[in-house]
């Protein structure tokens, strides 16, 4: 019988949240642990990029509106601080410019909140392709 703890720890696929609201952060973070990521949250962007070298993840959800800057600075940052993770941007603040922002500084994908579970999870299934492959397999 398998479990997620006999797994190589970088086997895991790890989710980096940034999100300032402490209520979706907690959300977010129970909803990716509970199916199996490996997840870790920060409240601010300035937090988020000195951690997410040493962090190394996978997949990267990051609201766009952050109490000292917002999404698009910061994935502009990690880019620029070499992580080239794919990336999901959520807002309650959607609109085409939004969109068109987002897609230029190298989002993946965009959803607006309030966030639907499945639909966001399915996001992330098919960004991470033969890495979320791993939690399918586990009992």
């Amino acid at each position: 019988m398998s479990s997620i703890h006999n797994l190589e720890p970088n086997a895991v696929p790890r989710i980096l949240i940034v999100e300032d609201d402490p209520g979706v952060r907690r959300s977010l973070l129970l909803l990716f642990q509970g199916r199996g990521y490996y997840a870790k949250a920060h409240s601010t962007a300035d937090a988020a990029l000195a951690d997410a070298g040493a962090f190394n993840p996978d997949c990267l959800v990051i609201d766009y509106q952050l109490g000292s800057g917002n999404g698009i600075g910061l994935i502009s940052a990690l880019r620029f601080a070499g992580c080239s993770a794919p990336a999901i941007l959520i807002s309650a603040f959607g609109s085409a410019d939004l969109a068109q922002r987002a897609g230029a500084a190298g989002f993946a994908q965009i959803f607006d909140k309030p966030l639907r579970a499945h639909r966001l999870l399915a996001a992330i299934s098919s960004l991470l392709g033969e890495k979320s492959r791993v939690l399918q397999g586990r009992s």
